[in-house]
């Protein structure tokens, strides 16, 4: 929650739906509550709740007719602030804070972050001692301020590291991370090659048989290997129906990149997760074994597709 313009729903956007910044620069304003569900790393079910800041939602949000709906079981509530703009009027934050206590008493911690460091006229020191003057004193140790911008990536980097924190709590989720590396690491053996899952929507690693790797602030995107496909098809289109072949639709199987020592592979595995393979050595007979470890028909891929599969609403 903040008001119009702070940059919640570009956070949201950037770092949930695999947009770039420059998408997000002439996006409408919110209009009343926006509810968005996604899957955080491909293991998170998050249902996320974007406030429109305008005025007359604002007072909406806090009638008592709706307060309790919008503050009531909330598990990870984040307060937005433009940092360039003047902090003395902050109503809002104060409202905020009782109304989340209030009604989601079991919270321990509630995060404010100050946006738009990135610009000049950006005053986060000055935010931070207005905003934490203001907090009462049983509010102290349980709300966490950050500076932050949506322009630069820290904003996303530090999103994605209070979801990291939320996900780490969860024993269904970690259970769930546990049974994709044990799957990984099966690959692993039978192919000599290193495994990373990567999360379709965000372009976040789910899983991989080296450990947690952290992306770049500038790198939340969603991850695409069809770019090229359409072009591809509309081409081999005009070529079927010059030879007078039964034109046939044509799907990307997989990617393979190489350096001089070894390949990348990545092929999709569903429509929620992409896999990538870098192999220990380069040969022909190594990019064979990884086919037939990421066919279709694998009990290893079916048991992976359906550990990664969801319903998004």
């Amino acid at each position: 929650m903040g008001k119009a313009g702070v940059g919640k729903t570009s956070l949201m956007k950037t770092t949930c739906q695999g947009h770039s910044f420059l998408q997000t620069i002439d996006i409408p304003p919110t209009k009343g509550i926006s509810r968005e569900n996604f899957l955080f790393r491909g293991l998170l079910e998050i249902s996320l709740w974007d406030a429109g800041g305008q005025q007359k939602y604002l007072e909406r949000y806090f009638s008592q007719k709706q307060k309790e709906i919008i503050f009531s079981e909330v598990d990870i509530p984040i307060f937005m602030v433009d940092t360039s703009e003047d902090p003395k009027d902050q109503q809002l934050f104060t409202q905020f804070l009782e109304a989340i206590f209030k009604y989601s008493p079991e919270l321990e911690k509630v995060f404010v972050l100050l946006n738009k460091t990135d610009l000049e006229q950006a005053k986060p020191d000055l935010f931070y001692e207005v905003l934490n003057n203001s907090l009462q004193p049983e509010y102290r140790d349980r709300v966490k301020f950050t500076p932050v911008s949506v322009k630069d990536g820290t904003a996303q980097y530090r999103l994605i590291e209070i979801l990291d924190s939320s996900l780490q709590s969860s024993v269904i989720e970690l259970e769930k991370r546990k049974n994709i590396r044990d799957i990984l690491e099966e690959m692993k053996l039978e192919t000599n090659s290193e495994y990373f899952l990567f999360n379709h929507l965000d372009g976040l690693i789910t899983a991989s048989t080296v450990g947690s790797i952290s992306s770049d602030p500038l790198n939340f995107l969603s991850l695409e290997i069809g770019a090229m496909e359409s072009n591809i098809d509309r081409i081999v289109q005009k070529i079927q129906k010059r030879l007078g072949n039964l034109e046939e639709p044509i799907f990307l199987s997989f990617l393979l990149y190489e350096t001089e020592k070894y390949y990348v592979y990545l092929q999709e595995i569903n429509d929620n997760a992409i896999i990538m393979v870098v192999t220990s050595e380069k040969s022909s007979e190594i990019i064979t074994d990884i086919q037939k470890i990421l066919s279709k028909s694998n009990p290893l891929i079916i048991k992976l597709s359906k550990l990664i599969t969801y319903n998004q609403v």
